[in-house]
């Protein structure tokens, strides 16, 4: 569980910060290209930027989702497992009780 949950904050942060640098080389390319003006790179940047972070909360919010859904569905089948096992003992002691 916790390989998947690590995987899962890795795949996050990479893409932030490959989102980041691409943001960067392309606000520069544009400007290269004469496509975009100067005065309008810091509204262009931030608008990618602010982009880019609502992304980021919305994966991060599906990730989150996942994980929780993940973990509610393992925590089930250990309290079935718990119970089977008491069920189980039980029969051992009352079979025990019964050869004595």
């Amino acid at each position: 569980m916790k390989t998947t949950l690590e995987k899962a904050m890795l795949l996050g942060i990479g893409l932030a910060a490959t989102g980041k640098e691409q943001i960067t080389l392309t606000v520069g390319e544009l400007v290269k290209k004469g496509e975009v003006g100067r005065l309008e790179i810091r509204s262009l940047a931030d608008k990618l930027v602010h982009r880019k972070e609502e992304e980021e909360r919305q994966m991060e919010a599906r990730v989150t989702e996942r994980v929780q859904t993940i973990w509610s569905e393992q925590s089930q089948v250990v309290l079935e497992e718990l119970e089977q096992l008491k069920l189980r003992v039980l029969a051992l002691e009352q079979n025990k009780d019964l050869h004595n």
